[in-house]
């Protein structure tokens, strides 16, 4: 009963579906006539944090309209950029990685999504939550990030934003407010996982901002 009164977490599924009218023909197909889901078929292991378990998203509207969404359980927007692709065990075409932090500095993670889906997913990863639709502002199509890999996130996404999209700037200019403030250190087992990820060699470079230190994984 009280699921009626639920609110949505996403614009209508046929609005959605509009985001993908201006996509090449052959990609604007493949995602149209791509599975309706919430999780892929055949999924296992952590939703949204490996490879076997990529979030469904809309192609990359759809990938900046889910992190607009996705705040951490208390409430902290994300930063993110996209680090690289790779390969899964569910999907037949890869899926895009991207690693995030946390506004407020304290939560680093990397989250894989999936492109080729006609809606996007419903559901968060855990320690994470979906801000519920508000038809009054809608979904918007700009977040905190950037779709390509940057060498010393998050100090060099504020210009990567800005230089993105004449309407990028708003966004620009919050996220360089809120870096100046905060202090980004990626912990330890973070720099890990990067390392231990399964990307060829060389492919994605980083700078620890407080060594200088270049590594590659």
């Amino acid at each position: 009963m009280f699921g009626i009164f639920k609110k949505p977490i996403h614009e209508p599924a046929e609005q959605q579906k509009h985001d993908v009218a201006g996509y090449p023909d052959i990609l604007r197909d493949m995602v149209l006539s791509g599975e309706n889901c919430d999780t892929v078929s055949g999924a296992s292991g952590d939703f949204g944090k490996c490879p076997s378990n990529p979030i469904p998203v809309n192609g990359i509207a759809g990938t900046y309209k889910y992190f607009s969404k996705l705040h951490t359980t208390i409430g902290s927007a994300l930063f993110f950029h996209r680090i690289c692709s790779v390969d899964s065990s569910v999907v037949k075409n890869p899926v895009d990685v991207y690693e995030t932090v946390s506004m407020d500095g304290t939560l680093w993670d990397v989250f894989f999504f999936d492109f080729y889906h006609p809606r996007r997913s419903n559901l968060a990863p855990s320690g994470y939550r979906l801000v519920p639709y508000d038809k009054r502002t809608g979904d918007l199509p700009f977040a905190f990030g950037i779709d390509k890999q940057l060498r010393n996130f998050p100090h060099d996404l504020p210009d990567a934003i800005a230089n993105s999209s004449h309407l990028g700037e708003p966004f620009a200019r919050r996220s360089r407010e809120r870096i100046a403030k905060t202090v980004f250190h990626r912990p330890a087992e973070h720099i890990a996982r990067l390392k231990n990820m399964k990307v060829a060699p060389s492919t994605v470079s980083i700078i620890d901002p407080d060594s200088g230190t270049v590594f590659y994984f």
